[in-house]
């Protein structure tokens, strides 16, 4: 339990102060704990940002699956997890601003490897509902599923960097989903 809060310290600690602010004295304070607890459970900073970017891309994937599997159709059920994703950014600055980071996609190593693998899984549920919503004939044949849930996901990383960039100012769920609302719109039979 106690390494769950430190890791929603840490990405408290990157929402305020980006990546390079991360240091095991912040993330204890924020936590509440003295560096030396925090080092029962993380030997370093490395092992905090692995365990963040763990979190961030489990929580991505449960909840995506799990409302995938829920009834109703394809295109709802697509829209609620576009909405689950978007603010669960919205309410985590630190989550963007870790995995856009130079310690994040852009180095390589085992962090990036856990991002990509994620991704994947978030794009393989895409993919599926995208499917699912063609075979129903909701959507326009034609359309290539796994391309249109990368346009999907490439929309959100935009506006997340926009908002990113504005310090997180502004209104990340609403332009998110008009701009999946517009875009529904064009895929649609």
């Amino acid at each position: 339990m106690r390494q769950a809060e430190i890791v929603q310290a840490a990405l408290e600690v990157i929402g305020r102060l980006g990546v390079n602010g991360l240091t095991i004295h912040e993330v204890a304070l924020t936590a509440g704990m003295c560096e030396a607890n925090l080092y029962r459970h993380f030997k370093n900073k490395q092992e905090v940002i692995k365990a963040a970017v763990e979190f961030i891309g489990g929580q991505v994937t449960s909840r995506a699956a799990q409302l995938a599997a829920s009834s109703g159709p394809p295109l709802e059920k697509l829209d609620k997890i576009i909405l689950a994703h978007t603010e669960m950014i919205a309410k985590n600055p630190g989550i963007p601003r870790l995995l856009f980071s130079d310690g994040g996609m852009v180095t390589g190593g085992r962090i990036a490897q856990i991002m990509t693998s994620r991704i994947e899984g978030f794009l393989a549920t895409l993919t599926g509902l995208i499917e699912a919503a063609i075979a129903e004939g909701k959507l326009r044949e034609g359309i290539a599923a796994r391309e249109t849930a990368t346009t999907i996901l490439g929309m959100i990383q935009f506006s997340v960097l926009r908002w990113v960039g504005n310090q997180a100012e502004g209104k990340l769920v609403d332009e998110v989903m008009l701009l999946w609302g517009n875009f529904r719109r064009l895929l649609e039979r």
